[in-house]
C-alpha cells in the first residue's frame, strides 16, 4: 500500500531587470529566490542577502567575489 506525504514551503522570488533607457531593451535580469519563513525580520534579512548576491553577477561577465 502506498501512501504520499505533501508539504506546503512558501517561496519568494526577486526579479530586477534593467533596460537601456533609449532602446528599452533589456540589459540584464538578476532573479533570487527562497524559502520564505514565518518571521518578517528574518525575511527582510533574507532578502538583504539575496539582492547582495543577485548583483555580485552584475555586470554580465563580470568575476566578482
Amino acid at each position: 500500500e502506498a501512501t504520499t506525504t505533501t508539504e506546503t514551503y512558501k517561496v519568494g522570488t526577486l526579479v530586477v531587470d534593467l533596460f537601456d533607457t533609449k532602446t528599452k531593451k533589456l540589459l540584464w535580469r538578476g532573479t533570487s529566490s527562497d524559502t520564505l519563513s514565518s518571521n518578517s525580520d528574518k525575511n527582510i534579512k533574507n532578502l538583504d542577502k539575496g539582492v547582495e548576491k543577485l548583483f555580485k553577477q552584475f555586470p554580465p561577465g563580470s568575476s566578482k567575489k
